[in-house]
């Protein structure tokens, strides 16, 4: 099973990510990188874990704001 931290340490994300955020750059958005990313993926995971879904659902929604 992936994990949240599995995609996090995983190089290729780490390189989309920084080429995302040098592309935002370019365009004068502020940052949306590291740090938006974990808040972001944080609240995901917070909303479904509110409304009572199980684990899995909870981690999956926690990367997949990492893609988003």
């Amino acid at each position: 099973m992936v994990t949240l931290e599995d995609v996090r340490k995983n190089e290729e994300v780490e390189a989309l990510i920084k080429g995302a955020q040098k592309q935002l750059n370019s365009l004068g958005y502020t940052e949306h990188g590291h740090r938006h990313i974990s808040i972001v993926s944080k609240r995901a995971g917070d909303i479904l874990k509110t409304l009572g879904y199980d684990e899995r659902k909870i981690e999956l929604a926690r990367i997949a704001r990492i893609y988003a």
